[in-house]
């Protein structure tokens, strides 16, 4: 009975050795396609573009958000303008 666990044992371990080694080579696989420090300028680049393009959204979203108050600013001054003329035409008439 010894002797089956322990080679069990033994087999579990080869098996977990090798999958470890794939593991490995896997991951050496991958770390090869990792991009080196030549590429440094690549990398700024594809940054430089990224800050750029989310500049871009969060400005025209802040734009558009001012277009928007300015718009409300506008029609509260015209109805303001439509309220005094009003007022000023019902004052008339009262006083003549």
């Amino acid at each position: 009975m010894t002797t089956f666990v322990t080679n069990s044992q033994n087999e579990n371990r080869d098996a977990s050795g090798s999958s470890i080694e794939k593991r490995l080579e896997e991951i050496s696989n991958k770390l090869s396609n990792v991009l080196t420090k030549d590429d440094s300028t690549f990398i700024k680049e594809i940054i430089s573009e990224t800050v750029e393009q989310l500049k871009d959204n969060l400005l025209g979203n802040v734009i558009r958000r001012i277009e928007i108050l300015e718009s409300d600013v506008f029609d509260q001054k015209r109805e303001i303008e439509m309220l005094k003329k009003e007022n000023e035409t019902k004052s008339n008439l009262s006083s003549s």
